[in-house]
């Protein structure tokens, strides 16, 4: 089940927010509370009617660091794997690393988050690195099929400090989108294939050994960091080099074979931060 446009009710995804909202999971996972208490809990402010409780709730949910059950109008917070290890690693969220991993699976081909998925994996793709604002727009509302798409939580989810605006994807200069891809980084290397292997576990449960068409256009590898081609394949070489994947040039077209799992590579993404 996918979420609505506009389930982020026009607010964009802060870190602070995030953070608190993890910490708090780590607290109290047992109990229900409604969003006025986790609000008081938290000092996420929320009203009677909206707030940024919910949405944040949402965001870290798409950003696979918590699960949620929900009673009437209460929530039973928890972490899930990944929302543990970012607690114990990063419970303030000030490492880049773990907002490149809350983007990556905001944005990832498979999330509920369908204004970032779409945007990311299919718009970036064929627009190149700059759009105007206008045209993505229309892109955007052309493919939803609606007359108007709120894009400013997007636009304010990459340009502002308080979200993800360090971690310089994206630029607004004159009208225009312009994008800056993520350059690779040997010190991510346990995150990028951590996200290689959990998508590909969640997607293709069953297949140990996939193409590179299955890779790109299956799982959408590299596409939240917009990647080419060629930081691609430096990513996949480092990933063989670490005994994740293996490359089989025997075949045509050549494969790649999973060789661990995504919750083995999980204990080790913050492994090599200074």
């Amino acid at each position: 089940m996918t979420l609505p446009l506009s389930f982020h009710q026009k607010f964009a995804p802060e870190k602070e927010a995030i953070a608190q909202l993890v910490q708090f999971a780590s607290s109290f996972s047992e109990k229900y509370f409604t969003k006025e208490e986790i609000s008081s809990q938290t000092t996420i402010p929320t009203g009677k009617v909206s707030g940024k409780v919910v949405p944040h709730i949402e965001y870290a949910i798409l950003m696979g660091l918590l699960e949620v059950k929900k009673d009437k109008s209460k929530y039973q917070l928890s972490l899930t794997s990944l929302g543990n290890v970012v607690s114990e690693e990063d419970p303030y969220l000030i490492e880049s690393l773990t907002h490149l991993l809350c983007h990556y699976n905001l944005t990832n081909v498979n999330s509920k988050a369908l204004l970032w998925s779409f945007i990311f994996n299919n718009l970036f793709n064929t627009q190149g690195l700059q759009i105007t604002s206008d045209s993505l727009k229309r892109a955007v509302n052309r493919f939803f099929e609606t007359k108007e798409v709120n894009i400013s939580p997007f636009r304010t989810c990459y340009l502002e400090e308080k979200c993800f605006g360090n971690l310089n994807l994206l630029n607004f200069e004159e009208g225009k989108f312009l994008l800056k891809p993520h350059k690779v980084d040997r010190t991510f290397k346990f995150l990028y294939g951590y996200l290689l292997l959990f998508h590909w576990e969640k997607i293709l449960s069953d297949e140990s050994e996939i193409t590179y068409d299955t890779l790109l256009n299956d799982l959408g590898f590299g596409n939240p960091f917009m990647w080419d081609e060629t930081s691609i394949n430096e990513v996949l070489e480092m990933l063989q080099e670490e005994r994740i994947i293996v490359i089989n040039r025997q075949l045509s077209p050549v494969t790649f074979i999973k060789q661990t799992s995504s919750s083995t590579l999980l204990v080790k993404v913050y492994s090599l931060l200074i």
